[in-house]
């Protein structure tokens, strides 16, 4: 019986790794053209974000862009100011207070950020949310989220260039 406990619960892992996954899907009619993906290669601009409306908080913002600047590194992505523009429109996002996520924790329900990002003629959605860690901590923060956006983005951007994913 233990033994079908721990195979049923390490197939449930498994299954749910490939939910956290910071590499995005980029639908063919959105992965851009041949030269967008040259321009890539020889460098991007440093993202800008477009709030769309939507209230991100600095530390948000100040999170998924130190993810992003980190993961490009990386990844070999070369920032230069006249490089092809990089731009993060903010779809939604949700965060609350620490109070809340102590006190109710997976009961107040899940933080998220998303967004669309553009590059050049290309584009691509990214996504992030606290669902999964809900029962067993409870405690993934907006700042975790933030960072698995922006390391998104970072990978995304990689991925319209054509350039290898090296972890």
């Amino acid at each position: 019986m233990a033994l079908k406990s721990l195979a049923s619960a390490v197939a449930l892992s498994l299954f749910l790794s490939g939910c956290l996954s910071t590499v995005p899907d980029i639908e063919s009619p959105h992965a851009g053209s041949v030269q967008t993906t040259q321009q890539v290669a020889n460098g991007i601009q440093s993202p800008t974000i477009d709030s769309n409306g939507v209230l991100l908080t600095p530390w948000v913002r100040s999170a998924m862009m130190s993810a992003f600047a980190m993961r490009a590194a990386h990844l070999g992505l070369r920032i230069d100011p006249n490089g092809v523009p990089v731009r993060i429109r903010i779809t939604s996002v949700r965060s609350k207070s620490d109070a809340a996520r102590i006190g109710f924790n997976f009961l107040d329900g899940a933080e998220w950020l998303s967004g669309t990002v553009t590059v050049g003629d290309a584009s691509f959605d990214v996504q992030e949310d606290t669902w999964l860690y809900w029962m067993p901590t409870g405690y993934r923060s907006i700042q975790d989220v933030a960072d698995a956006v922006g390391k998104q983005v970072a990978n995304g951007v990689a991925m319209v260039g054509r350039m290898p994913l090296k972890d």
